[in-house]
């Protein structure tokens, strides 16, 4: 399955939604005429990735991880498209802590078109053992990249209690932001905090 920009903007969404949404509420958050997000959900609901729950006269839709679709399509959701320019730069900085985090995601206005960002901020997913070596490599990338990184570090559990919070930090990077790595590590996590 080819998954859509609209597709994956609307996935990451209900992947960091703490309720049930409406297709009102799905077409705002995204970007999307009503009509658009309609035929996309409907769409997916036939692929078997979402599931529907009635609410009254509304439709309500959330994430079927009862459906072998559901992971690898919300893992391709994350995966960006070719990285370029500053963001293939950061990336390549970032790389040496690949071996002490689970997972990475770039995340506010780096990523964006804001021309003079004060500051890199990144989300990291690792595990509560791997800290200390954490904090040594991330001194050592520091010191390579111009920026300063303002990192958010999380354990996959810290990551689930978020999101069942609704905490914006974790919910702006799950929606909007680039995953270097770890997609099948925030899919995970994201499934758990559906349970």
């Amino acid at each position: 399955m080819i998954v859509t920009i609209n597709e994956k903007r609307v996935l990451r969404f209900l992947a960091s939604a703490g309720k049930d949404y409406s297709i009102n509420d799905i077409a705002k958050a995204c970007k999307l005429t009503p009509n658009g997000a309609h035929k996309l959900l409907v769409k997916m609901e036939k692929e078997g990735v979402l599931k529907v729950k009635p609410i009254a006269n509304l439709r309500a839709y959330q994430l079927d991880f009862d459906s072998e679709k559901t992971v690898p399509v919300l893992e391709l959701a994350f995966m960006p498209d070719a990285l370029e320019g500053r963001v293939k730069l950061r990336e390549e900085d970032l790389k040496q802590l690949r071996a002490v985090t689970n997972a990475c995601i770039l995340f506010g206005s780096y990523i964006t078109t804001k021309k003079e960002p004060g500051d890199l901020d990144v989300l990291f997913v690792l595990e509560r053992k791997h800290f200390e070596a954490y904090k040594k490599v991330l001194a050592k990338v520091q010191d390579i990249t111009p920026l300063k990184i303002q990192d958010v570090v999380q354990t996959a559990g810290d990551i689930e209690q978020n999101l069942k919070k609704n905490d914006p930090i974790v919910t702006e990077a799950i929606r909007n932001g680039i995953v270097l790595w770890g997609f099948d590590v925030l899919v995970r996590v994201i499934k758990n905090a559906s349970r």
